[in-house]
């Protein structure tokens, strides 16, 4: 059975591991974030490693989660062997930084949401195209796979986006709530009213502009909470954070 190892055990990968459950993979996780591996070593069968290159050694491919700031100069240390496959989830590590870092290992970055790859429902995105890559990660949710470095990049923002809405819908349940909702049913309300946005997107063969104002009726209230969000730059904001976040995992260069 292919191994898979993890440099670096934290959050993300701990939701990973919840959705790779049943994948023909072994999994190695590396020392670093003792009490996470333990964790998921006990729940999950997989083994931990006595050092990041004893991860490095006995893997055939390796998922690298480690700390954006640090990662890089981590992986510096560290020995890989020709062609081995390494995915980097390192916001702002690119190509041509990890190649540099992993010697002859074969290079590839991606980016996920995390807690909905625990339900096998969150997408996706590798740069450049790699087939174990693409067949690992689409046990866990759609993959979407990018030639370009920088529409990649772009792209990667969407694991801030992805944060930022579950803030967002936090804030609006809560809204529910003081309205006198029990927190069950404004939970569920809230989710299910996005959920159900969601397929629509998904499944419907029109043009966006066409659904959009399909829900639009002029005089109604949609329309009257879209022109005050309006009004307030409440959707502009989205795009101004999106901006500084694009900037930020783009590096220097940008």
């Amino acid at each position: 059975m292919t191994t898979v190892g993890f440099l670096g055990v934290g959050g993300l990968v701990g939701l990973l591991m919840r959705g790779l459950q049943g994948s023909p993979y072994d999994f190695l996780l590396s020392p670093r974030g003792a009490e996470t591996a333990g964790r998921l070593a006990a729940d999950h069968g997989c083994a931990i490693a006595a050092s990041n290159q004893e991860v490095v050694d006995r893997s055939d491919a390796l998922f690298v989660a480690l700390p954006a700031a640090s990662g890089a100069d981590e992986l510096a240390r560290l020995t890989f062997r020709p062609g081995q496959p390494v995915l980097s989830a390192m916001a702002g590590t690119g190509l041509a930084r990890l190649q540099e870092v992993i010697g002859p290992a074969k290079p590839t970055i991606g980016m996920m949401p995390g807690y909905a790859n625990a339900y096998r429902l969150g997408p996706s995105i590798l740069c450049p195209d790699d087939t174990f890559w693409r067949g690992f990660l689409s046990h866990i949710g759609p993959v979407h796979v990018f030639a370009d470095e920088q529409t990649f990049t772009a792209a990667a923002t969407f694991g801030a986006f992805s944060g930022a809405t579950v803030g967002w819908m936090t804030h609006i349940i809560r809204w529910f709530e003081a309205q006198g909702l029990p927190p069950d049913t404004a939970r569920a309300l809230v989710a299910g009213t996005l959920r159900g946005n969601a397929e629509v997107l998904l499944n419907e063969n029109r043009p966006l502009a066409d659904i959009a104002k399909g829900v639009t009726t002029p005089g109604g209230i949609t329309l009257q909470l879209l022109d005050i969000l309006t009004s307030h730059g409440a959707l502009d904001a989205w795009d101004e954070g999106l901006d500084a976040v694009l900037r930020r995992i783009s590096g220097p260069a940008a």
